[in-house]
């Protein structure tokens, strides 16, 4: 596959990718932060307090975060991701992974327990994602959030490139 290396548009800015490694500098945005080289730490929520002071394991706010980059002249990107999630209530402590804008996967939480303290062990779930012959990039986004701002007792996802070849 031989193209003319152009800028890919990643979250309107331009940039190119490295040769060695396919992909873009990433973007991070809101919560996420950088743990290693390709590997983020895409949220984390506390809560304050114990289960006495903070029954409901309740945090300011929901945390959101999201990584962002963009990958050239590969044919395949292989993720990891992993986290750890309340299972007071179903539907929140989500991860989505999306290619070009279309969902390649989707997590959440499950309602198993009445306890805001309890939490659970996901993953890793390996994400492979099979890229099509495409001139100007792919572009890759790791989203997740908390989703409200109650059972955030050190709950979080995280994601690492595990291969782009």
């Amino acid at each position: 596959m031989a193209h003319l290396i152009a800028p890919i548009i990643v979250e309107g800015v331009e940039m190119c990718c490295d040769p060695a490694t396919k992909r873009t500098t990433e973007i991070l945005i809101e919560a996420a932060s950088e743990i290693a080289q390709d590997e983020w730490e895409i949220y984390r929520a506390t809560a304050s307090g114990d289960s006495e002071s903070n029954p409901s394991a309740e945090s300011d706010e929901p945390v959101s975060g999201t990584v962002v980059f963009g990958v050239c002249c590969a044919n395949q990107v292989v993720l990891e991701v992993w986290g750890q999630i309340e299972t007071l209530n179903d539907g929140y402590d989500w991860l989505e992974v999306r290619l070009n804008g279309s969902q390649a996967f989707y997590h959440e939480s499950t309602d198993t327990s009445e306890d805001a303290w309890e939490t659970i062990a996901v993953g890793p779930f390996t994400v492979t994602l099979t890229l099509d012959d495409r001139p100007c990039g792919h572009i890759i986004e790791i989203d997740g959030s908390t989703g409200d701002g109650i059972a955030n007792n050190d709950v979080w996802w995280r994601a690492k490139i595990v291969s782009i070849s």
